[in-house]
C-alpha cells in the first residue's frame, strides 16, 4: 500500500482507497492484470495454422498441375488457384487471434465496432446516392412524359376534331 496523490484535491490518500476523503473523487488504481501466454502455449496454434496454410497450397499446386486436355487444365488451375486462395481467411484469422492475446479482446471488440460504425457510414453513402440517382431518374422521367403529353396534344390539335 502506497499514498498518491488525489487527482481532484492534491491531498494524499492510501492508493487502496475508493474515494478521497476529503473531495469524495473516485480513486481508480487497480488496472486490470492480462493474463501471460508462454510462447509454449501459442506455438501449437501457430504450427497448426502454418500446416493448414501449407497443406492448402501444396493442394492447390497438385490440383493445378494435374490436368488432360486444354479444358480439364484450365478447371484445374482455376480449382488450385481457387484452393490456394482459401489460406488467406486462415491466415487472417490466425492474425486476428495473436492480436487479441497482444492486446487483449477489448482491443479485438473495439476494432471491430470501428469497422462495423465504417461500414454502417459506408453503406448509409450509398443509400444516400442511390437515393439521389433514382430521384433524379424519376424527376428526369416525369420531364419526359410531360414533355410526351405535349407532343400528343399538340398532334391532337393539329388533327382536330372529327
Amino acid at each position: 500500500m502506497s499514498l498518491i496523490r488525489c487527482p481532484e484535491c492534491g491531498r494524499e490518500v492510501s492508493s487502496s482507497a475508493t474515494a478521497c476523503p476529503e473531495c469524495a473523487y473516485p480513486i481508480v488504481t487497480t488496472t486490470p492484470a492480462m493474463p501471460h501466454q508462454s510462447p509454449s502455449d501459442d506455438a501449437p496454434k501457430w504450427w497448426r495454422t502454418a500446416l493448414s496454410i501449407v497443406a492448402r497450397f501444396a493442394a492447390g499446386a497438385i490440383i493445378a498441375g494435374v490436368g488432360g486436355g486444354e479444358e480439364e487444365s484450365a478447371a484445374a488451375v482455376v480449382g488450385g488457384v481457387l484452393i490456394a486462395a482459401s489460406a488467406i481467411p486462415t491466415w487472417y484469422r490466425a492474425k486476428i487471434e495473436r492480436l487479441k492475446a497482444a492486446h487483449g479482446s477489448n482491443w479485438a471488440v473495439h476494432r471491430i465496432e470501428e469497422r462495423m460504425v465504417d461500414l454502417e457510414r459506408r453503406q448509409q453513402e450509398q443509400l444516400d446516392r442511390i437515393e439521389r440517382e433514382q430521384t433524379e431518374q424519376i424527376a428526369d422521367l416525369e420531364e419526359r412524359v410531360e414533355f410526351a403529353e405535349r407532343l400528343l396534344t399538340k398532334q391532337r390539335e393539329q388533327i382536330g376534331p372529327g
